[in-house]
């Protein structure tokens, strides 16, 4: 589901107004509820409380599930207080912004515990890039401390920390929200930068650049607007608009039919061609044995043989089939938990279910699953038991067990197929079980003959209704089957070919083919493309991101590594800037297909290699990784170590020790020198396993469990916080609904003063009309005079009352007449100064602009003497300081100079 939170304001009442911002509210609103969009969306009240708004947010915020994409906007005020960005609301008091306005604090904090993959929070308000590095709200003790970082979703904000946003009078908007409405409305075919149908934020990033520039060039630098940016991290890559869905051939288009170096997926799954033998063996495999091994080379396409062809199959047939499972780093808690999630979901029962498990084995989980259906768990790349959790014995052995535990239990419904590397085997061999299970119970993936390679060549882009030019495909296999594991080569060049078809006469062409170049270099050379397309900078971090993906093994054995997302871009250390870059890098390899990403069981984004044939077929990738191999290798194990102590809450039995620990020792300042951040990172550590050396096991244990109270200390104090802070707020909320329903009161209690005042006013003023009448003319003087007002005489008081209230009347008309004329003379100087913004100071106007409109101004009152005589009679009577209190703008001086001119030769 998407689903949008989109609010803003014009701020509360005042000089300082803002004149669009409900209207780029309803704006957003329209783009992304459109059918491209598809986005529900809501928004608060405009006269709501800012704690409703908070609780509105909140609850939409928190209901979103993890297939869900939240986008939250906002077009206003921005304003600092100690550090912190607050938004100003309809109510909001200057003076007290942490009470009375939005902490943009509360709503990151939110956010970052929605459960949306994707979510984005646009800030189209002055000072947005405060957001890069919050501190805590109004606490100046912490104002260089940054406690919030979006480092989970994606911002995108108007201009930096101290730049001023921009309303737009020809826009009738903010230049944000107004080029991203158009951006995902009218405009979309313009934006779609990559021109695949539609709207990333990368294209939104791109077409905002284009319009920055566009819009500045044509305006003096002081009314240039700032460039809006993006920053933090996304899940995946972010789409604004959903895939173009006006006509079949659209929708086909959407999803390649090639699949560069990725393997193929239940969603792609039309498109796999060429292993329907290797599929009706593994069928006939698992009819005979729980447990099946389908061995084959790297680039073999055992991944997309079990994902495209098996999982489909027995989906058919019935089977439930578990989502493949990857070892990593954790293979045993990988497996259980992916286990009882997608069987068992989030609920209570899952420890029951994972001590089950530990107790008993894998197949004691059937009793749990209502059903008959025979169940299937795929585990991927096994290999990495051997690289990737080298370090770690137990879990090889434990993992390993637990699989093979199945092929021994009959007649169970729960069977399992593991895919594995070849040149793997002599590692299994370790394992008597595992390596009788090799010998009897595997399917061995075969060479592709021509016939099958000509399905994967021709199918897929028939599938879409394109053609190859005759003979293009025999050539295209004389050509790859030169090479040894050319699948991924294969499916890599068809992708580049599919970029390049003739879409007019719908064919693949001899043409492209040749101006492509040789298939056996292409993934070369468009690596080197890509890479060649980054700045200096960037490239070292492709270098380090890369490198950083790769096992580095014995020999030139080396497999590709999973890392965290997180992990990869902490090669950039605590510098913001740099993961900003780094993000940026990982987002075009991402694009490029040369990286993957996904979800881990605890839903924190990885980072893998598309493929292993990218580290030999980019030379470039090859020689990096010659370069200090040994280096690289002892860096890994620190990193397996580290790891291993954290995870057994820091017990000093698992710091680095011996052999290990003294080739760290040896190698730290070459590391250091070559893994800067990657060292800081793992420095703590490394110098606390020197320690341990010469410190008695007791005593650092002693010494590691004060540290650990501490922290529980620290924790408990701040949960007490928490529910004091929780506290306040509900006293908060019942003292503000207080405050408003005292405040209704009071405009009751105000109009039924103002209606005995009306009535008192009226029958003082019949009173004096009737005792005026009976009054003789020569003594209506004197005794005026003669009263002293004490209240001893009636006509003297009530005459005085009445003159008070023909007082008070003219005041208040005089009153109103400077208004009404102020009012004019506000219109007529905002007509002729287009540019002109609330926002802006009068410092910014030059003298000569000021009297250009000025003089235009003069001009427009003599042209009407109505309007110049309420003008100046309204002067006359309440005098230039009067006016001034109700007209803000630059070239007020100079008129009213003028308009006096006026009057020092009575030309009225």
């Amino acid at each position: 589901m998407r689903r949008a939170f989109v609010m803003g304001s014009n701020g509360p009442p005042g000089d300082t107004q803002l004149r669009y911002a409900l209207n780029d509210v309803e704006r957003m609103r329209n783009a992304l509820s459109n059918e491209r969009c598809g986005f529900i969306v809501e928004s608060p009240n405009s006269e709501d409380k800012i704690w409703k708004v908070y609780e509105q947010l909140s609850d939409l915020a928190l209901s979103c599930s993890s297939d869900d994409t939240f986008i939250c906007h906002f077009s206003g005020h921005g304003r600092l207080f100690k550090g912190s960005l607050f938004l100003l609301w309809n109510d909001s008091d200057i003076d007290n912004l942490p009470k009375t306005a939005l902490s943009i604090g509360r709503i990151m904090e939110t956010l970052s515990y929605c459960k949306a993959e994707n979510r984005l929070l646009i800030l189209d308000c002055c000072h947005a890039g405060a957001v890069v590095s919050m501190p805590k709200n109004g606490d100046e003790a912490t104002a260089n401390e940054i406690v919030i970082k979006p480092d989970n979703y994606l911002v995108l904000v108007a201009g930096a920390r101290s730049e001023p946003a921009r309303e737009i009078e020809e826009l009738k908007g903010g230049f944000l929200t107004s080029n991203i409405c158009d951006a995902i409305s009218e405009k979309l075919d313009e934006a779609d930068i990559d021109r695949d149908g539609r709207i990333s934020v990368d294209d939104l990033k791109k077409w905002l650049r284009k319009k920055f520039q566009e819009y500045n060039e044509k305006l003096p630098k002081k009314y240039h607007v700032p460039l809006p940016f993006p920053y933090g991290q996304d899940v995946a890559e972010f789409f604004l608009t959903l895939p173009p869905s006006s006509s079949s051939e659209s929708k086909d288009c959407e999803i390649f039919p090639y699949q560069a170096l990725d393997s193929f997926s239940k969603k792609t799954a039309d498109f796999f061609f060429g292993r329907k033998q290797v599929v009706k063996d593994l069928q006939k495999a698992l009819e005979k044995s729980n447990f099946v091994l389908l061995i084959g080379n790297s680039g073999s396409g055992k991944s997309s043989v079990v994902k495209a062809g098996l999982t489909p199959e027995l989906e058919t047939n019935g089977w439930q089939v578990l989502d493949p499972v990857v070892p990593w780093t954790e293979p045993v808690s990988y497996l259980k938990y992916e286990i009882t999630r997608q069987f068992f979901g989030e609920g209570e029962k899952i420890k029951d279910v994972l001590d089950l498990i530990e107790a008993n084995g894998l197949t004691s989980i059937t009793e749990h699953i209502p059903g008959e259906k025979p169940i299937l768990i795929i585990v991927d790349q096994f290999e990495e038991i051997f690289t990737v959790c080298s370090q770690k014995p137990e879990q090889q052995h434990r993992f390993i067990e637990l699989l093979t535990q199945v092929a021994n239990t009959s007649a169970s419904r729960l069977k399992v197929v593991v895919t594995l590397r070849a040149d793997f085997l002599q590692d299994c061999l370790h394992y008597p079980l595992l390596a009788r299970l090799i010998q009897n119970q595997s399917v061995f993936i075969p060479e592709l003959e021509d016939e099958d390679l000509k399905q994967v060549i021709i199918e897929p882009a028939k599938k879409q209704n394109f053609s190859f030019d005759d003979g293009l495909p025999e050539f295209i296999i004389k050509e790859v089957t030169q090479e040894e594991n050319f699948l991924p080569l294969l499916q890599f060049a068809l992708t580049e070919l599919w970029k390049e078809k003739d879409e007019k006469n719908k064919k693949i062409t001899a043409n492209q083919y040749i101006n492509q170049g040789t298939i056996l270099g292409l993934l070369n050379r468009r690596s080197e493309e890509i890479y060649q397309s980054f700045n200096e900078q960037e490239r070292v971090w492709t270098k380090r991101i890369l490198l950083k993906l790769v096992r580095t093994g014995i020999g030139n054995k080396d497999t590709r590594q999973r890392q965290s997302k997180q992990k990869v871009l902490e090669i950039a250390g605590d510098n913001s800037e740099q993961q900003i870059a780094i993000q940026n890098v990982l987002n075009k390899l991402i694009k490029e297909r040369l990286l993957v990403t996904g979800n881990d069981s605890e839903g924190a984004a990885w980072i893998d290699l598309a493929h292993e044939a990218l580290m030999e077929r980019w030379e470039q990738f090859s020689l990096w990784r010659k370069e200090n191999r040994e280096l690289r290798r002892l860096c890994d194990k620190v990193d397996d170590y580290h790891r291993e102590w954290l995870k057994y809450q820091k017990d000093p039995r698992f710091l680095m020790m011996g052999g290990v620990l003294l080739q760290v020792e040896e190698k730290w300042l070459d590391m250091e020198q070559e893994f800067s951040a990657e060292c800081e990172y793992f420095k703590d550590f490394y110098e606390l396993s020197k320690s341990a050396q010469d410190i008695p096991e007791g005593c650092l244990k002693q010494k590691l469990e004060e540290q650990e109270r501490k922290h529980q200390l620290e924790l408990h104090k701040y949960q007490i916080e928490a529910v004091q802070n929780q506290a306040e707020i509900k006293v908060y909320k019942s003292q503000l609904e207080a405050k408003d329903e005292l405040i209704e009161n009071y405009k009751e209690h105000n109009q039924k003063l103002e209606k005995i005042a009306l009535n008192l006013s009226q029958n003082q003023t019949n009173l004096v009309i009737q005792l005026d009448s009976q009054i003789k003319p020569e003594e209506k003087h004197k005794e005026i005079i003669s009263n002293n007002f004490e209240g001893t005489n009636i006509y003297g008081n009530i005459l005085m009352n009445s003159g008070d209230i023909t007082t008070n009347n003219y005041v208040s008309e005089q009153k109103q007449s400077l208004a009404e004329a102020a009012a004019e003379i506000q219109e007529l100087l905002e007509q002729l100064d287009k540019t002109y913004s609330q926002d802006r100071k009068s410092q910014e106007m030059t003298t000569s602009e000021k009297m250009i409109i000025a003089s235009e101004a003069i001009k427009e009152i003599e042209r009407n003497p109505i309007l110049k005589q309420r003008i100046v009679r309204a002067l006359k009577d309440g005098g230039n300081s009067a006016i001034r209190e109700f007209i803000n703008h630059p070239a007020l001086s100079i008129t009213l100079a003028a308009i006096e001119g006026w009057q020092k030769n009575k030309d009225f």
